[in-house]
């Protein structure tokens, strides 16, 4: 629990600090080959801070990015036609679905592979107001660390 807290402090501090940097940034000319406004498509949002395609990804991306930023979703739709934003076939990659709904694991003939696992199609919108995002990580590392982009 204290590990938790301690790791939402420093997720808010980080967010503070950016938007802080961020409102303090004077524009320059762009450094591009037309000169023009770079094309930014924030696909999943702002997901190296916030879980991919998170109502925050998405909230942070606008707020810090440029007027024209494009953002990009991966649509799944529910059993009652309602797309959300879901970077995955499956819920159980990018959500806690497997912890609210055990017993709704499902198997469907994908691309001619049996995959199985929870997927949109078998919930309402409804039914998924109490699943959460959870950010991706590997050995405790955000997926969009440094570490894994050679300098």
């Amino acid at each position: 629990m204290r590990n938790s807290s301690f790791a939402v402090f420093l997720e808010l501090l980080l967010l503070s600090s950016v938007m802080a940097l961020a409102s303090a940034w004077e524009p320059t000319k762009w450094l591009t080959l037309s000169g023009n406004a770079p094309l930014v498509i924030a696909r999943g949002g702002f997901s190296g801070l916030f879980p991919d395609s998170s109502y925050y990804a998405y909230s942070f991306a606008l707020t810090v990015s440029v007027p024209d930023v494009v953002m990009w979703c991966d649509v799944q739709l529910t059993k009652d036609g309602v797309g959300i934003c879901s970077p995955y076939l499956t819920l159980q990659n990018s959500t806690n679905i497997g912890d609210t709904f055990s017993n709704k694991e499902n198997s469907y003939v994908v691309n001619g592979v049996t995959t199985k696992g929870w997927f949109s199609i078998d919930f309402t919108l409804n039914d998924l107001a109490n699943v959460y995002c959870k950010s991706e990580t590997l050995g405790g590392i955000l997926s969009s660390s440094f570490i894994f982009y050679p300098t």
